[in-house]
């Protein structure tokens, strides 16, 4: 997996450097490395791309998009531990 300069993922999700810092800033995304610059796992255009779409087409600013993808993250971990939890109820009261 390459890593990308704080200028490289800002070209390759479309999007200005400054409003990449901010979204680092809010937490949405963390670089893998601080020193001497920001450095960033390419996994992390997925996120960027998904948090600009929330901004534009749902007009939300960048602090409503961070809780917005924190909360779809939760659901989802929820939701895969409420299908764990129903599949070890299902053996446990499975009669044979």
């Amino acid at each position: 997996m390459s890593r990308l300069t704080l200028t490289e993922l800002s070209r390759r999700v479309a999007l200005p450097v400054a409003t990449v810092t901010e979204i680092v800033e809010l937490g949405i995304i963390e670089p893998d490395s601080h020193d001497p610059h920001w450095l960033f796992d390419e996994t992390v255009t997925v996120i960027v791309t998904r948090a600009a779409r929330l901004h534009r087409d749902l007009a939300m600013d960048w602090s409503g998009v961070a809780l917005a993808l924190e909360l779809s993250e939760e659901n989802r971990r929820l939701r895969r531990e409420n299908a764990a939890l129903r599949r070890r109820l299902e053996r446990f009261l499975d009669p044979r």
